[in-house]
Formats: structure tokens, C-alpha cells, sequence
């Protein structure tokens, strides 16, 4: 590969007086402009209320920013436009988090910012040493591998991973698939790359309508390989087809979480979700009844909640019917060595012990649930990240209605039943937070489940688009793993998603009601199931090979002038 510009004669020494001054005055006529358009385009090109569908904001909206950035010569500069942006992109996307909680909003919001910023200089990095034309070509690899690796560090707030704006548009983004929603973000800064592109040779001769033309060529070329990929997709699909299905039923009890964390007695909660459910196995006759996260907000598994659990546990049998259900586990450890950093301790029992934000599987043939403890944890809500090195700052996390500090469990589990005519079945759960994670739902298809199902509880965030936001993304999870799902909201938002991310079987949100559907099983491993992350990890092996060239460039022309 030929490098332009692989002289460095000193962008940042020679001329940087002159370079300071032209900077200035563009200032002067622009300012931070460029900046805070970009911001706004990306933040709000994220999925919203239904019917709102700004997804193609996205295409372009990186555009000012990139121009800005390639005037600047000075890091500091650039690291200011880039913040004030980004920081931009956070507000418009996830403002709302500030309904649940002032503070971990705020510790949101500027953090983000902050890591949303890397890539945005790593580019400018590349720009002052390889020169622009090199720095654009590498901005799709760089961008892409800093999203999967951040988004794996437990101080991440991954929900701003740019494919995830695409996620409502089902009919183009078949192809994650083959590569994850990774992909999608590739295919997004490359499409801003090439309209950058585009607008440089239409400024060289800004009379004639070239512009235009090579944007809609862009356009053509960037959109015919993706559609015809969802054509091929659902050309296959067969909505009579004989794949094994489960009959599923949704309770969404809308019990305000607040209220069910501070005021509600512990059989209020549980009464109004076994009279849900008998109503409904009267009627539907559903395989598995599923119930959202923390529908059973104390330690119902432990000696001091038996009459509750017997009452549950009798339920189930009498219903002959599964359910899956979130609640609060507590682990007791006997052996104080074996206690997990950040373990509190129970003075009246003399024992350390973790609580977890879990998942059951209760089943009739059973006397005692599969237990699932949730792993991908929201950072500070729910968890002080790298808490194994500094577990005296386990006190740090953000408290909501008293919650906090969760433990973090360390087993995926596949959880397995068989339905009234017999048949096997195993199903994964994902709790709230957790399905923002594409390679952790791709290794529960990777471990045999025949689908997937959500259980959340997004009240915390009123009427806000929050919760559509967070639903949205589910759909990436389907078509990725091509995998049916029960997605579970205690106040919504509730439906199914099959494994072309086309959604069914809604509630609406803010009712107590309940939704019972068909969901086809499916033991086929799609291509990102088969090779998880394969194409973010080919990004950072090309980010490192570019880095390397950038950085070892000087030392290099240092050895050919000897």
C-alpha cells in the first residue's frame, strides 16, 4: 500500500505559528458550528418514539465534524471540537437517563463523551502523520474496533454503538448476520468517509452538479449490496414453514418501579402476577408464561420467604406451565474466602453475601428453579466497574429506590423445558442491560438456545423514547443469532421479534396486560453465531498495522536520511 505524505517535516513544529493563526480565523467564521451540527445529526439519528424514523441522519452526520478536523493542526483544538460534539451526540441520544438519576446521568454523559472521543482522535492522529486521504480510508477500521473494544471493558456504556441508530430498519441491516452490528457502523462511517470524498472534488469545481451525482452514486453503490442481501433473506422466508414452534405468553404487570421498591408489600407484587397468569393459561394455554426483571424484588429463594415461594411454586404446578421470571437472589458464603470483591456482610448471621439481579426458570416438574445471575452490568448503577482491584469503592455506585450494588454472576446459562406435548426446549435470558451486548446473546445460540427472551424494566424512565430505544436494539439481537424473542417490560415496552427482527404481539406501554404468541425454535447458527466478533477483530488487527505505519513513520525517515 502506497502511504501519501510520508514525510513529516513538522506539522506540528515549522509552521505551527501560522497554523495557529489560520485556525483562529476560521474560527472566527465558523466556530464550533460544525461541531455541534454533528453532535445533534448523530444523537438524533438513534431510534425514537415510533413513527419518528431519522436513522438517515446517520449517513451523513459525521460530515462537519470531518471537515472541521481537517483545517485543525493543533491536538488541542481538535480534542475540543470532538468532545463538544460527542458530548453532544450523548445528550440528544440518552438524555433521558437523567428521569431515573441526576447524578449517574451527569457521570454518564461526561465519561462517554470522553471514550466516544478516542476514535475521533486517533483520526486526527493519522491526518497530521499519513495525511488526510489515508486517515479517512482508516477511519472505518479505527472507528469500529474502538466500539468493540470499549464496549467490552466493564467501564463501558455501550448503548451508543453507532449501528445501534439503524436498529428499526430491519429491511436494510439483514446483513449483521454475517458480521454484527459492528458492520452497520462500518458501513455508516464509511458512507460519511465517501461523501466527504465527494464534496472535496465537488469544492475543486463547485460550478458543476458533480456533487450530486457522485452522492447518489455513493448512495446506489452503498445501498444495493445490503438490499439485496435482506431480498435474498426474506425471498427464503416462509411464514407457513415447519419450524418447530412455543407458545409464549408476555405478563406486563406496569406496576410503577418506584412504588414496587419502596411501598408495595411482597404479596401485593406477587398476587397481582399470579392473577395475571391464571387468566391467562385459562385461556391462551401458552408452553411458558415469562415475567420481567426483578418481578420478585426480594430474596424469595432464601429460608425467610418460604410461604412466598410455596405459594409461587404451587402456582407453576398447578398451571403445569414454565415461568421465567427475573427476582433478587442472595448467596450466602460460608467460606469468607471464597466472597467475591465487594461482598457485604450480614452482622446478624456473621456471613459475607452477594446479591444478584437474577433470573429463574420455575418449572412444574421441578422443586427447585435454574437460577441465572446476571453478568453485563450497568457501570455505577448497578456495579462499580474493576470493583476485583478497588472493592473498598464498592460504595460508589449510583443508588436508585434503594438499589444498588449488584453482584456479578459468572455462569451463562441455557435454560431447558418441555412444552405440553412434549417436547424440548431451551431458551436463553437476557436481563435488561444485557441485550446491548451482540457477542454475549451470539454465544447463548453458539450454547443451543432455541430462542431468546428480554425480561427489563424500563419504568425507571417515564414516557421518555428510553424504553423504545432499548427495544430497538433487540432486534439486532434476532437477526444477528436468527433467533425468535419474548422481550418482557414490566411497564413495556412488550412484544416478540422474529428472527428477521420483525416485531409482533405488542402491548402498549404504561398497561397491565398481556400478549400470547407463537415463537419459532431454531437450532441454525448464522455466521456471527459461528464466528462471534470475527469481523471487528479483523478492524483492530488493520487499526494496529495503521497505527504502527503512524507511529514508527518518523523513526523510519530518520533511518533513510542517514
Amino acid at each position: 500500500m502506497a502511504w501519501p505524505n510520508l514525510t513529516v517535516s513538522g506539522s506540528y513544529t515549522k509552521h505551527k505559528n501560522r497554523t495557529l493563526q489560520l485556525e483562529k480565523s476560521i474560527y472566527k467564521k465558523i466556530g464550533l458550528a460544525p461541531a455541534i451540527l454533528s453532535g445533534l445529526l448523530l444523537g438524533i439519528s438513534f431510534p425514537s418514539y415510533p413513527g419518528i424514523h431519522l436513522e438517515l441522519l446517520a449517513w451523513f452526520g459525521l460530515v462537519p465534524l470531518l471537515l472541521q478536523l481537517k483545517e485543525l493542526h493543533s491536538f488541542r483544538e481538535a480534542f475540543r471540537q470532538a468532545y463538544i460534539s460527542m458530548f453532544l451526540f450523548v445528550l440528544a441520544s440518552v438524555w433521558w437517563i437523567s428521569l431515573s438519576t441526576v447524578f449517574g446521568a451527569v457521570l454518564t454523559y461526561f465519561a462517554q463523551t470522553f471514550f466516544m472521543t478516542v476514535p475521533v482522535l486517533v483520526f486526527f492522529f493519522l491526518k497530521e502523520r499519513l495525511g488526510w486521504k489515508t486517515a479517512l480510508w482508516a477511519l472505518p477500521f479505527i472507528w469500529t474496533a474502538w466500539e468493540w473494544l470499549y464496549l467490552d471493558m466493564d467501564i463501558s456504556f455501550g448503548w451508543l454503538t453507532l449501528g445501534n441508530s439503524q436498529a428499526n430498519l430491519f429491511w436494510l441491516v439483514q446483513y449483521v448476520d454475517l458480521f454484527g452490528t459492528w458492520a452497520i457502523s462500518f458501513w455508516l462511517i464509511l458512507f460519511n468517509v465517501l461523501l466527504v470524498m465527494a464534496l472535496e472534488k465537488w469544492e475543486s469545481d463547485w460550478k458543476s452538479a458533480g456533487f450530486l451525482k457522485d452522492a447518489a452514486k455513493i448512495g446506489g453503490a452503498m445501498l444495493l449490496l445490503p438490499l439485496v442481501y435482506s431480498a435474498a433473506i426474506f425471498l427464503q422466508a416462509d411464514e407457513n414453514s415447519a419450524e418447530r414452534k412455543v407458545r409464549v405468553s408476555i405478563i406486563q404487570p406496569n406496576i410503577d418501579p418506584f412504588a414496587k421498591w419502596e411501598t408495595m408489600t411482597r404479596h401485593e407484587i406477587l398476587t397481582r402476577h399470579l392473577e395475571m397468569s391464571d387468566s391467562v393459561v385459562a385461556e391462551q394455554k401458552p408452553d411458558m408464561l415469562v415475567w420481567p426483571e426483578t418481578t420478585i424484588p426480594y430474596f424469595i429463594l432464601l429460608p425467610n420467604a418460604t410461604r412466598y415461594r410455596e405459594k409461587l411454586f404451587s402456582a407453576v404446578k398447578k398451571w403445569s406451565t414454565p415461568v421465567l421470571t427475573g427476582f433478587s437472589d442472595a448467596v450466602f458464603y460460608a467460606d469468607s474466602t471464597l466472597r467475591k470483591p465487594g461482598a457485604k456482610y450480614d452482622r446478624r448471621k456473621k456471613q459475607y453475601y452477594d446479591t444478584f439481579n437474577s433470573a429463574m426458570l420455575v418449572r412444574p416438574d421441578t422443586n427447585w428453579p435454574e437460577v441465572f445471575h446476571k453478568i453485563q452490568l450497568v457501570p455505577f448503577a448497578e456495579r462499580v466497574p474493576y470493583m476485583e482491584y478497588v472493592p473498598f469503592l464498592s460504595f460508589a455506585t449510583v443508588e436508585l429506590a434503594g438499589i444498588s450494588s449488584w453482584g456479578q454472576g459468572d455462569e451463562m446459562k441455557v435454560f431447558s423445558f418441555q412444552t405440553s406435548a412434549g417436547d424440548s426446549v431451551r431458551v436463553s435470558c437476557l436481563i435488561c442491560y444485557e441485550s446491548i451486548y451482540p457477542g454475549f446473546t451470539a454465544e447463548y445460540a453458539a450454547r443451543g438456545a432455541e430462542f431468546l427472551t428480554v425480561i427489563t424494566n424500563d419504568g425507571w424512565f417515564s414516557k421518555s423514547y428510553g424504553p423504545y430505544q432499548h427495544a430497538a436494539f433487540a432486534r439486532l439481537r434476532s437477526i444477528e443469532t436468527r433467533r425468535a424473542m419474548a422481550r418482557c417490560a414490566n411497564t413495556g415496552i412488550s412484544f416478540f421479534i422474529d428472527k428477521y427482527g420483525r416485531t409482533y404481539g405488542e402491548i402498549p406501554w404504561w398497561e397491565a396486560l398481556s400478549t400470547t404468541e407463537p415463537l419459532a425454535l431454531s437450532s441454525e447458527k448464522s455466521f456471527y453465531v459461528r464466528h462471534i466478533d470475527l469481523f471487528p477483530k479483523l478492524c483492530s488487527a488493520m487499526t494496529i498495522l495503521i497505527l504502527t505505519a503512524a507511529i514508527g513513520l518518523p523513526y523510519w525517515n530518520r533511518l533513510g536520511k542517514k
